[in-house]
């Protein structure tokens, strides 16, 4: 990916109000986590971007609740 292409997609993102964060996790915990959470199904455990998408559906559900909560 050129840095003009990705310029673009950070203020696309930005514009947007959204941001990319890089985070260190365990991924036996965090997937262990989705699966009793019912983010993720066990059986897509090893499928790291089924468990990318179960994370950001945690994050985007967990965001929600707590701005209905103010």
């Amino acid at each position: 990916m050129s840095a003009a292409t990705r310029q673009r997609r950070y203020r696309a993102r930005r514009k947007a109000g959204r941001r990319v964060l890089q985070i260190e996790i365990d991924e036996v915990e965090l997937a262990a986590a989705l699966e009793r959470l019912r983010f993720l199904n066990p059986l897509e455990a090893d499928d790291d971007e089924a468990v990318l998408q179960a994370f950001q559906k945690m994050v985007r559900v967990l965001c929600r609740g707590l701005a209905d909560d103010a």
